[in-house]
């Protein structure tokens, strides 16, 4: 990562094309990749972005509590001194990186296969969350814990949170428009599910549960089979049993069964 932070400092003399947000998992990779993407700057804004590449790089190592203004400014490769011409302290930097990760990991996870259906959508959705999730453990560990002591961090992910809980809703509207569902019960089931997500993510990556991990490595070892097994619980409690044909893994076929999906 220091070579990819020291050719972020330096303005290109060729192009490099931006790709699109959601063609990352890892919000460092993509925050560095815009670095050098970006057109031609003033050296202040070069030296500001590199700030806030450092602490998220820092964030994402050791959290906010061990984070020292020194070790942003190693990480990006600035000089101590100069962090106060661009932020206060680490508590402002950190509140407006982490706030532009929450944006980025929205736009991230928002994938849907092109031509598919719900429940592909779903499936793929999932998928990607978990690669998000995975990535960037340590940066939403830093948002839970800053949350339960700071109101300002504990907003971010609210806002964050209810911002993606209308997308679900919305998205909901439009594959029912024969049901006449009233927005409030779509987005509130979209809150009920994603509450089910956040303690998933807690328990899984961000304070791991021994007896979470063991099983998640006994009924859904790959990514893969989790995102089968979550869609499918997705999809009943949203639509109903799963397509004819889903192609699912063994967990998530066995679920359709309990669940009473006459497809099984």
């Amino acid at each position: 990562m220091a070579r990819t932070a020291s050719s972020a400092r330096k303005q290109k003399t060729r192009e490099v094309p931006l790709r699109e947000v959601n063609s990352f998992a890892r919000y460092a990779d993509y925050l560095a990749h815009v670095i050098d993407a970006a057109p031609k700057r003033t050296k202040g804004e070069r030296t500001r972005d590199m700030l806030k590449f450092g602490a998220i790089k820092v964030l994402d190592d050791v959290g906010y509590h061990a984070m020292r203004v020194s070790d942003i400014c190693e990480a990006a490769g600035v000089a101590a001194a100069t962090f106060y011409l661009y932020f206060d302290n680490k508590e402002q930097v950190t509140h407006v990186v982490l706030a532009e990760y929450l944006e980025a990991a929205m736009e991230m996870m928002a994938v849907r296969p092109e031509g598919k259906g719900p429940f592909e959508a779903i499936r793929a959705s999932h998928l990607k969350w978990l690669e998000v999730m995975q990535a960037n453990a340590g940066l939403m560990r830093c948002i839970l814990q800053l949350g339960d002591e700071v109101e300002d961090f504990r907003d971010l992910a609210h806002g964050a949170n209810q911002q993606w809980y209308e997308r679900i809703a919305q998205s909901l509207l439009r594959d029912h428009p024969q049901t006449a569902v009233p927005y409030d019960v779509a987005l509130l089931s979209a809150y009920a599910l994603g509450a089910m997500m956040d303690e998933l993510a807690r328990k899984l990556l961000i304070h791991p549960d021994p007896a979470l991990l063991a099983l998640k490595e006994r009924a859904v070892p790959k990514n893969e089979d989790l995102a089968d097994f979550l869609a499918v619980l997705w999809y009943q409690a949203l639509y109903g049993p799963i397509p004819q044909g889903a192609r699912i893994g063994d967990s998530a076929q066995a679920l359709t069964r309990m669940l009473g999906d006459s497809n099984g």
